[in-house]
């Protein structure tokens, strides 16, 4: 959706996202320069958030330290994209576009008041958009074009930007009735759905209701994979309670989309195509190469692999990504580097040698969505990466001797768990170990004449004080800084060049 906002409140996006994604002060040059943008424009922005936009935050500004974001510990990013999509035009242009009301570029110029102009301008930008979708808007009468299924799929991503969590509560017509059919659903297929999970099955499956009462219909449809009776069964029978008919292939439709996006049952390769079941079993063969060169346990390699399979195949289905404004798989890979990094890095690097085969995913996007979908649905598998992780070495010195300084030990490795390796200098045991941090209370002057001048070393009030713990916490992130080699885990994925 940023492709769909105009410059303006593009920029004032990403302005709050520069704020939100640290609690520091950002100087309105600094700013001016990271969104590309003037001085002027910054502070127009600034006294924007502060007099107009519905965001519980502020913008305290200085004129020593600059600007910084004050927000309750409630506050979230999706609301400030939920406020920019609402007063967007192409996005507001859009939702009309759904009510198939066949306007014309004068009647929505007057309905969105805005001149016709900015219609026209809005459709052409909208047009570049909706390509990847393989959808547009024709004009005379004005209406969203494509193949039906996309056009299914395009505006379940839509209203999900739209609402998110809050579709529950936005009084959409029809929306509790077909809460009611989904609950019955899983009642009888023994599903247990969450609430939010409940309620995004709902509004997929009223997208799909509504643009079949209003007679937009698959002429025909063949699931990529088979699809169990009782599932089809099932559904057949609670959608014949409606007061219209549904057609079989829409039945298979709405069958696949459940099991694939939403429910994901066992696969059985016999319902699979000969293509498919080689899909299924390089994914296999992926998962179980990968985890044994690296030496990761994969208990539920099964399971992972369904998962896997069933985001591959819908990804096959549909055209186009499934976000508009924000891909937020890949903000949370970034947000976990520090932990995964290193899995992430040795994952990249085997899908190196799968390049040519079938089910190899190929963009940006699918990358980032096969690496999330390992880590999240691999058991264990942080518990596995913290006990792989490289430690910190440090040697402590006590003037009261060993038992002191294992004493201290214990409370570092309780303050920095999973962090550190822990010497005591009386015990002797350090042998060939590089140290790299020493923590001590004797006196910092005698120690460093038996250390070497590279190690930094940290004196402290007998046990640490808080003082001391913000030295220590400052040393350790100066040595992880160093150990990072300034790029992104996507670069190291030649296809994102």
């Amino acid at each position: 959706m940023r492709l769909l906002m105009d410059s303006s409140s593009l920029r004032r996006l990403e302005l709050i996202e520069l704020l939100n994604a640290s609690d520091e002060w950002w100087t309105v040059e600094e700013i001016a320069f990271c969104l590309n943008c003037s001085v002027r424009s910054v502070k127009a922005d600034i006294h924007y958030y502060n007099t107009s936009a519905h965001l519980p935050i502020k913008l305290v500004t200085s004129n020593h330290r600059g600007v910084k974001l004050i927000a309750p510990t409630t506050f979230q990013m999706e609301s400030v994209y939920q406020e920019i999509l609402a007063k967007n035009l192409n996005f507001q242009l859009l939702e009309c576009l759904y009510n198939e009301t066949h306007y014309s570029i004068d009647d929505y110029a007057g309905k969105l008041f805005t001149s016709t102009s900015s219609i026209i301008r809005s459709i052409k930008q909208i047009n570049l958009f909706l390509d990847q979708y393989k959808l547009s808007i024709q004009k005379n009468p004005i209406a969203i074009v494509g193949p039906e299924k996309q056009i299914r799929y395009f505006y379940s991503i839509f209203f999900w930007e739209k609402y998110g969590v809050k579709i529950d509560v936005t009084g959409h017509p029809n929306f509790y009735e077909v809460k009611q059919i989904v609950h019955k659903f899983a009642k009888k297929m023994n599903i247990a759905l969450s609430d939010i999970m409940g309620n995004k099955l709902s509004f997929y499956l009223l997208i799909n209701l509504e643009r079949i009462s209003n007679g937009h219909m698959l002429e025909t449809y063949t699931p990529p994979m088979k699809i169990e009776k009782n599932i089809l069964d099932s559904i057949e029978e609670l959608l014949n309670e409606l007061p219209f008919h549904i057609p079989k292939q829409e039945i298979y439709y709405i069958g696949f989309c459940f099991i694939n996006q939403f429910l994901r049952p066992n696969i059985q390769t016999s319902h699979l195509s000969k293509e498919l079941v080689i899909v299924y079993q390089q994914v296999g063969l992926f998962l179980t190469h990968f985890s044994e060169k690296n030496k990761f346990v994969l208990s539920n390699k099964i399971e992972l692999q369904q998962i896997i399979f069933h985001h591959i195949v819908y990804k096959r289905e549909f055209q186009g990504q499934d976000y508009f404004l924000v891909n937020r798989t890949k903000i949370t890979l970034q947000h976990i580097d520090n932990i995964y990094h290193s899995f992430i890095m040795l994952a990249i690097a085997e899908l190196e040698n799968w390049a040519n085969d079938e089910w190899f995913p190929r963009e940006n996007e699918d990358i980032s969505e096969f690496l999330y979908l390992m880590i999240i649905n691999w058991k264990g598998l942080t518990n596995q990466i913290i006990e792989l992780q490289t430690k910190i070495s440090v040697l402590l010195i006590s003037q009261f001797g060993e038992t002191h300084e294992l004493f201290l030990a214990e409370i570092l490795k309780s303050f920095f768990p999973n962090e550190l390796v822990c010497y005591s200098s009386a015990e002797g045991k350090v042998g060939n170990t590089k140290i790299q941090i020493v923590v001590t209370d004797a006196q910092v002057e005698v120690v460093k004449k038996k250390i070497a001048k590279d190690i930094p070393i940290i004196g402290i009030e007998y046990a640490p004080n808080e003082r001391n713990w913000k030295n220590i916490q400052d040393c350790l992130s100066d040595i992880k800084q160093t150990k990072e080699n300034g790029k992104s885990w996507l670069n190291a994925y030649s296809h994102f060049n």
